[in-house]
């Protein structure tokens, strides 16, 4: 595996940082997953805009648009057309004779930019939805969802939680109210006069990541409801939908050890899956040009 490290594109035995990094010691920095179909990365401008948008937030002074082109540059040196691409950047390393333990940074820093592209299902896979099962559980993270951070024990223990309980993922419950799962927004369908209404937890409503994928599927389907969403209602919907750059549409078939509908993958979910494949398909083809220079 070819990865990126501060500009250059080395073998993945040869990536080298700092003990000393703030990313390794604090998990000072920010991270994004983006995914490539066919060679042409998706929503790129989504994934751009939410980076900085995190680098922002911590006050790390790098611009994510640079990634664009770098993107690129790792799916041809790793020979890689449908794949998820990684980056992260943390603040950096303090010079030497800085106090590396001070949680004020302390001094300039340059940010570590790390980044590596793995083979990922092609487009093809999507015509099928997969399908998830988890647990609730009472979010024991921090209040900033929104900035993409490196930080994630809190998730890695939602999902040792779920482990423990014989579940692959967890759902993320706050004070009442639906959040996300570990790297997935959540859609429910829930039963509305003349059929079912599909809705989402709002921004504003818990703490949670503004996911590409979500917003994506919220401009092209406008009859997704933003909303704050009780945790009752997970009692009462017909499918639950997890939405995310890496596992795309996935419907969950079994929470807290009991079905979700009918325990199989739904037309919600069927329809969401086919909707979001459709609009990649529309973005191959818009960015194709575009892409086609960028990789040169």
């Amino acid at each position: 595996m070819i990865v990126h490290l501060n500009g250059r594109l080395i073998p993945r035995d040869q990536a080298r940082i700092s003990v000393f990094d703030r990313g390794f010691l604090f998990g000072d920095g920010v991270y994004e997953g983006l995914r490539s179909f066919d060679g042409h990365l998706i929503a790129m401008p989504g994934h751009v805009r939410r980076m900085n948008e995190g680098l922002r937030a911590a006050g790390i002074e790098f611009d994510a648009a640079s990634l664009h082109a770098a993107s690129y540059a790792l799916l041809e040196a790793n020979n890689l057309r449908d794949a998820f691409v990684y980056w992260q950047v943390t603040r950096g390393e303090p010079e030497p004779g800085r106090n590396v333990r001070s949680r004020l940074p302390d001094g300039p820093m340059s940010p570590t930019v790390f980044g590596y592209a793995a083979p990922a299902p092609g487009l093809s896979t999507a015509s099928v939805p997969g399908s998830a099962r988890l647990v609730t559980m009472p979010d024991p993270r921090w209040s900033r969802g929104r900035l993409k951070s490196i930080s994630l024990m809190g998730n890695v223990l939602g999902v040792l939680h779920a482990q423990a309980r014989g579940t692959p993922d967890v759902l993320f419950t706050q004070r009442g109210l639906v959040a996300e799962a570990s790297s997935t927004n959540v859609v429910l369908a829930l039963p509305a006069p003349g059929g079912t209404r599909l809705v989402t937890p709002s921004l504003d409503s818990v703490s949670i990541l503004a996911g590409v994928t979500r917003d994506v599927l919220m401009e092209i389907r406008p009859d997704i409801e933003s909303r704050p969403v009780r945790e009752a209602e997970l009692a009462l919907a017909s499918e639950i939908v997890l939405l995310g750059t890496l596992s795309m549409v996935l419907p969950v078939v079994e929470l807290d050890g009991r079905p979700v509908g009918e325990g199989a993958p739904g037309p919600c979910a069927r329809g969401l899956l086919g909707d979001y494949a459709d609009w990649i398909r529309r973005d191959i083809s818009r960015s194709r040009p575009a892409a086609t220079g960028a990789a040169r």
